[in-house]
């Protein structure tokens, strides 16, 4: 069975979200890690609500548009986290070069995959909602936020 790259992408958000709990718990903290089926945040860690988001290369037509761009993350319309909910952002690069491994054992079916060299970038929610613009995303239908490259590595933390 051929397996397109495409159909591995639950499993990629699923990693994003656990890179970055790991990244907690390897600080000392105590990360509960949810997943991202659900409003809010993935990840709880004390007064920590963390929603991990997968950072997506820009084309090359956006790099020309934006130079110094080289990152986007979905968020459709550009709507606000609420604060309440969530208090940070962790937006995550994982390695290009992941390859998954899938086993089926009779019946039993295991992904696996390394996270080696990812990289983490964790922003407050405030910081975040102000780089969003909620009325134009919904009269433009914006899915993506691109993000400047120097901004982001600001806020990387792994």
């Amino acid at each position: 069975m051929e397996i397109e790259a495409t159909a591995f992408g639950p499993i990629r958000s699923f990693l994003g979200e656990y890179v970055v709990a790991a990244w907690r718990e390897a600080r000392g903290g105590s990360p509960i890690l949810f997943g991202g089926r659900r409003a809010g945040h993935d990840i709880r860690d004390d007064d920590m609500l963390i929603d991990a988001k997968i950072l997506v290369p820009t084309s090359p037509s956006e790099r020309r548009t934006w130079p110094g761009h080289e990152w986007k993350v979905a968020r459709d319309r550009h709507a606000h986290f609420n604060p309440d909910k969530t208090t940070h952002i962790a937006l995550v690069v994982l390695p290009d070069d992941m390859a998954f491994e899938l086993t089926d054992n009779d019946g039993r079916v295991s992904v696996s995959a390394s996270c080696k060299n990812s990289e983490i970038f964790l922003i407050s929610v405030a910081s975040f909602n102000d780089l969003l613009d909620p009325e134009a995303g919904a009269e433009e239908r914006w899915r993506y936020l691109i993000l400047e490259t120097s901004w982001l590595k600001q806020h990387q933390v792994q």
